[in-house]
């Protein structure tokens, strides 16, 4: 799951193409999005209606190995944590938790858990991604890019918990993190026996029919294949049982139709009032773990996955009791995931369009080559021979390839970035680097950028570049008389004044309200979109760092 953005697959919308309501069209879905995509996914997929279920299965033709088997099982990554809540759910129904218990009632006595004065992480905070814990833990006891997760313990996990620093206000604002959602699982799993595998499986998966459904402990189903989204197999991902509420179930598409048919009320009638309960809202835009969102007056509950080689999706619309159910054998976290796909299938109109491999025009290799400050490191991109390239110090050089969205990605390193368009004739000054789910800025060294700016003075105090969130800022500019808004990574977008200290943003169905202080200055803006807000400082002017501060590290 990703942070909200201002182009996000959901809110772009535009009429297109046609709901599914057969198999063939659910073929016809997946064709428009995969059929030459550069990544090569195969993508399994599931359209649940009231006593009716459509399938098909595709895959983009561009790699050499063929498809998983139908029955093969898919890591689902982050779907999981919808299981884990149905748990935590369950818990509170006996009388055995509360939603605004502690956390650390829940964990081994004498665990170390992050505090605020009186104010403590409470379970509700780690269901809605609002315990101001970091994404992942500091130490992550020797995991490997190919299998982070795999040498972390419970133990080692706990004792990172009391070596962490809070990253804002406890229930403050959303910021996701895995690490929240394991400190959760450890708890979940001691209080249900101590085996969170057992736990779903008598609690969930046998109930739903998910006769394939495992964490650790595989029955019949062989687990499929995963992939690098340059095509190449990924090994799988491990973890310890009872951190792998985090997002380590593995499942068949017939076991997440199985899921799905439980969250729409096709169940044991206890379960199904459990499993609804998770979509209720709790805070920031979220239920119990379940992302809930605004699309054209439609409500949507849904959460997406990404392992090192596997993409997932479960979108409901509990309304018309319909739900889209995606399994991917490639990692897609890191270009945008499977959330165009699901919205398409089920009857928002949503572009689609595949990833393929385009030229990149010289004029454009030449406007990125230069030296970038990425985090601590300088990231250098050379335009030689008619091809790019990109390396950190201490590192190989990867070849820069661009796709038919405007992205680039280097072969054999399983990343992305995303340039910000320079005006005509000027170098780009800034791009995202996407990884692991991960985003992080990127700003041209030694270039000193203008502050944004507006002429009319009915907008003139709004300019500026407000962070909203780490790793992402919203700019707030004129361009040729238009008022603009621009996210990190993203392209600039028309906006219209609607009001004192408003302005909205049509083509994503977003507002940026604007706060001012005592003396009338403005000095934050709140993104409003998809029934979720953001908001963020105005970021003062500073300017690039110089060719000298570069930092020698390369980690």
């Amino acid at each position: 799951m990703r942070r909200i953005t201002l182009a996000g697959a959901l809110l772009a919308l535009s009429p297109l193409l046609q709901a599914a309501g057969s198999d063939a069209d659910v073929d016809r879905l997946l064709a428009a999005r995969l059929d030459g995509d550069r990544t090569g996914a195969c993508v399994q997929a599931a359209v649940i209606e009231p006593g009716q279920v459509w399938r098909a299965r595709r895959c983009a033709g561009t790699r050499a190995d063929g498809p998983p088997a139908a029955d093969a099982a898919f890591e689902i990554g982050s779907v999981s944590k919808t299981m884990l809540a149905a748990l935590v759910a369950g818990l509170v129904d006996s009388g055995r938790w509360s939603l605004d218990d502690a956390v650390a009632r829940h964990l081994p006595a004498g665990t170390d858990v992050p505090r605020q004065g009186e104010r403590q992480i409470l379970v509700r905070d780690l269901l809605t991604h609002a315990s101001g814990l970091p994404v992942l833990p500091a130490d992550l006891q020797g995991g490997t890019q190919a299998d982070p997760y795999a040498r972390l313990t419970e133990a080692g996990l706990l004792a990172s918990l009391g070596k962490a620093r809070l990253t804002r206000a406890i229930g403050s604002q959303a910021e996701y993190s895995n690490f929240g959602t394991m400190v959760l699982s450890v708890a979940v799993a001691r209080s249900l026996g101590g085996n969170l595998e057992a736990a779903l499986r008598e609690q969930l998966f046998q109930p739903l029919g998910m006769a394939t459904a495992y964490i650790a402990k595989p029955g019949r189903a062989a687990p499929a294949t995963g992939h690098l989204p340059d095509g190449s197999p990924a090994p799988a991902w491990t973890i310890a049982t009872n951190l792998a509420g985090v997002g380590m179930v593995k499942a068949t598409l017939d076991d997440m139709v199985g899921y799905a048919r439980g969250q729409l009320g096709d169940g044991p009638p206890a379960l199904v009032a459990r499993l609804q309960r998770t979509q209720q809202p709790l805070a920031h835009g979220f239920g119990m773990n379940w992302l809930l969102q605004q699309a054209q007056g439609r409500s949507l509950v849904l959460h997406e996955g990404g392992t090192g080689g596997f993409s997932s999706l479960v979108m409901l619309e509990p309304a018309s009791r319909r739900a889209v159910v995606l399994l991917a054998d490639t990692s897609l976290t890191d270009i945008g995931g499977l959330g165009d796909l699901g919205a398409a299938l089920l009857g928002l109109p949503v572009p689609l369009q595949p990833r393929r491999a385009v030229d990149t025009p010289p004029a454009l290799r030449q406007a990125l080559a230069g030296d970038y400050t990425l985090g601590a490191m300088t990231l250098t991109i050379r335009d030689a021979d008619g091809r790019l390239t990109v390396q950190a110090p201490g590192q190989p050089a990867f070849e820069l390839r661009r796709d038919s969205r405007g992205d680039f990605y280097p072969l054999g390193l399983p990343a992305l970035l995303r340039p910000e368009p320079p005006a005509p004739g000027q170098p780009v000054a800034r791009f995202t680097w996407h990884q692991l789910g991960g985003v992080t800025p990127a700003r041209r060294v030694g270039l000193v950028e203008a502050p944004p700016s507006i002429s009319n003075p009915a907008w003139r105090d709004w300019a500026g570049e407000f962070e909203l969130a780490p790793q992402f800022s919203l700019k707030v500019f004129e361009r040729e008389g238009q008022l603009m808004v621009q996210g990190s990574g993203q392209p600039a977008i028309a906006a219209t004044a609607a009001g004192t200290d408003r302005i909205e943003v049509p083509a994503v169905g977003a507002v940026v309200e604007f706060e001012r202080d005592a003396g009338g200055r403005v000095v934050a803006a709140v993104l409003k979109q998809g029934g979720r807000s953001l908001r963020g400082p105005l970021r003062a002017a500073v300017p690039a760092p110089s060719a000298a501060s570069r930092a020698p590290s390369d980690r």
